[in-house]
């Protein structure tokens, strides 16, 4: 495969050369003009045939006539070359030659053609020149300076003639002559200045469609095709593929750990990243291949005519996708930092049964998480065994939206309890009622919901239906509902306004509601996240960190974030009586909790040996099997006034 020196060229259409339109203008009137100085040299001729000598009539008929078929000779050359060539500067010198020297012959008739002894014939040619002179404003005011040589060659010496005669009807013509020759260049001006502002205007308006073209098909980062560019051109090519009998591959590549680049560093340096990545791939791929960036870190390159086998498809395939990871073993210099960045590759070819392009891509993915999976910064092929899981995955995404579109959700509570056995809050877990599996737990659908884009609507979908139990239930009972919240959904510009607005709608108290929000969403753009809390604390919203000591949050962090609660993750409670690093790590948590003024939940606790060692340590609110499984709302009410004794048996 030979490197191609960039692939954007050929979607993008040039601007409207507009010396290159006054040129085209100027030939398109050559025949036109050329047949009007042919009809009029020979009534010219044939009017002054006896009145002047015959030899300078033929003289002048023979010299227009050659420069007749001179302008015809280029004009015919100007049309059957490509519009590339018809820029070069000198087909516009060619143009001036010919028409410079058709105004010349046309005004030296009055030098040499003049028929000194009969009014009439002067009256005569004088109207011939002021026909030519007024029709060469029409054909040639595209290029100012051209007309207005033209008609200073033609005009000139018809006013030199009538001055130069000795009565006062000559002097008088030479004047109407002048007069004329200024009205006809102002007007020449005019019409040069509709010319130009109609070409421009037709410039912007191709520039206008060439914008709005690029930008629905094309990545305005790296001026890359998108995703709808990318699923057209592979739609023709897996067409032609299975015409011509050869094969084609599609990459899916995705970058390794490039979130910690652009979370460390700024959306800024990430930018100039995913170009710089952009560009290295563009060097490498053939001009007839496509490289696309289809969202985030994501790349996706068509080869087509990959091989002409299976096995010869395979291994070029194979072979190509070892090259584009050899691309990432030199670093990328940004800014001054010099970053390291690999990436991992997901393969699959076509033809091979596939019905349409999303089904090539959907393939090539599950291959890339095959790759990461594998311990990234390598290749997957697609296997057809991995089709189960293609199916699985589009299944539960389809039934998933239909579940959100039709009532198939449920919000379960999980209990939150304190050392004296009260009620203090519950959780709400959201619960997919499938109709041939039962009740599906969010394990298995909200990565899918978290990749499609599902989560924006399941989370606003969650929230609503926690505040409006929230509502319902009764206000002595002082009963927090913490509902989780994904980075995606935090990260939203509108989260805080749609909170705001579920708050109203449903009449939720927001001091009882808790939204529980991950490390990652902490540590991912820090300011903003500050900002967005203290407005939602303004409302009387409370936070609390969710799976807490499974992320990467610092202490730094910690400190300047309004939180009122941290969650030890189940992870660490499950096993705090046999790991003693678990137990560390738990007492760790709960003291520095407690210098930072937080409370502390502990998550997943299932046995009294658990829970006797949190009471022992000081932690005084508990979640868990050991208190009670997630239940409907319902249930979770008729606990309020059945304390339960938190006490460790034994």
């Amino acid at each position: 495969m030979t490197a191609r020196p960039d692939a954007r060229s050929r979607d993008s259409d040039d601007n409207v050369n507009i010396p290159l339109e006054q040129v085209k203008i100027v030939f398109a009137a050559v025949p036109l003009s050329l047949a009007a100085n042919l009809i009029n040299s020979i009534i010219l001729s044939a009017a002054l045939w006896a009145l002047v000598a015959h030899s300078f009539i033929l003289a002048w008929f023979f010299a227009i006539s050659t420069v007749s078929v001179f302008r015809w000779s280029t004009y015919r050359r100007f049309t059957a070359t490509t519009e590339a060539s018809q820029a070069d500067p000198s087909w516009r010198s060619l143009a001036a030659i010919g028409t410079l020297l058709t105004g010349a012959l046309w005004g030296s008739t009055a030098l040499f053609l003049f028929p000194a002894d009969s009014m009439v014939h002067q009256v005569f040619l004088a109207f011939v020149i002021a026909g030519i002179s007024a029709a060469a404003v029409t054909t040639l005011s595209a290029v100012y300076g051209l007309a207005a040589g033209f008609l200073l060659l033609t005009l000139a010496p018809m006013m030199w003639r009538f001055l130069a005669a000795d009565h006062v009807l000559g002097h008088t013509m030479a004047l109407m002559t002048a007069l004329f020759a200024l009205m006809i260049v102002v007007s020449s001006g005019r019409l040069h200045r509709t010319i130009l502002e109609s070409l421009r205007i037709r410039n912007e308006r191709r520039q206008a469609e060439r914008t709005i073209r690029h930008q629905a098909f094309y990545d305005q980062l790296t001026r890359l095709p998108n995703r709808r560019l990318l699923l057209d051109r592979l739609h023709r090519e897996m067409a032609r593929s299975i015409r011509h009998g050869h094969m084609g591959a599609v990459l899916f590549l995705d970058l390794d750990h490039f979130k910690t680049i652009n979370d460390s560093l700024g959306h800024r340096i990430g930018d100039k990243l995913l170009q710089s990545v952009a560009a290295r791939l563009l060097r490498r791929l053939r001009g007839e291949d496509t490289i696309a960036r289809i969202g985030g870190d994501e790349f996706v390159a068509l080869i087509p005519e990959i091989g002409a086998s299976d096995g010869n498809a395979v291994a070029n395939t194979q072979q190509l996708a070892i090259e584009l990871l050899e691309l990432f073993r030199h670093p990328f210099t940004i800014e001054g930092h010099t970053l390291h960045l690999s990436a991992s590759i997901g393969v699959t070819l076509f033809p091979m049964g596939q019905q349409d392009p999303e089904d090539l891509l959907q393939q090539a993915d599950v291959a890339m998480y095959s790759a990461k999976e594998s311990g990234r910064d390598t290749t997957q092929l697609f296997l057809p065994s991995m089709q189960a899981a293609v199916d699985e995955r589009l299944k539960i995404e389809r039934g998933l939206r239909h579940a959100l579109a039709h009532g198939g959700l449920d919000l379960y509570y999980q209990p939150q309890v304190a050392d004296d056995g009260k009620l203090i809050g519950a959780e709400a877990l959201v619960r997919w009622r499938h109709p041939e599996h039962g009740i599906v737990s969010p394990a298995q659908f909200i990565r899918i919901a978290e990749e499609t884009g599902l989560i924006y609507q399941l989370g606003d979908w969650v929230l609503r239906r926690a505040c409006e139990d929230l509502a319902r239930l009764s206000a002595d009972a002082d009963l927090h509902i913490s509902v989780n919240i994904s980075p995606k959904q935090f990260r939203e510009a509108g989260f805080v306004e749609r909170v705001r607005v579920i708050l109203a709608d449903t009449g939720a108290p927001p001091e009882r509601l808790t939204l529980e929000i991950t490390e990652s969403v902490v540590i991912d753009n820090i300011e903003q996240t500050v900002e967005r809390m203290h407005t939602l604390k303004a409302l009387g919203i409370s936070f609390s960190v969710d799976d807490f000591g499974t992320g990467h949050s610092s202490l730094a962090y910690l400190k300047r974030l309004p939180l009122d609660t941290l969650k030890i993750d189940q992870s660490f409670v499950r096993d705090i009586g046999t790991d003693p690093n678990d137990a560390v790590i738990v007492e760790t948590i709960i003291v520095m909790a407690r210098h930072l003024g937080m409370e502390v939940i502990a998550e997943g606790v299932e046995t009294d040996e658990a829970l006797r060692f949190l009471l022992s340590r000081g932690c005084r609110q508990f979640q868990g099997f050991l208190f009670g499984k997630p239940e409907p709302i319902n249930r979770l009410h008729s606990r309020l006034h059945t304390p339960q004794a938190v006490e460790a048996s034994g």
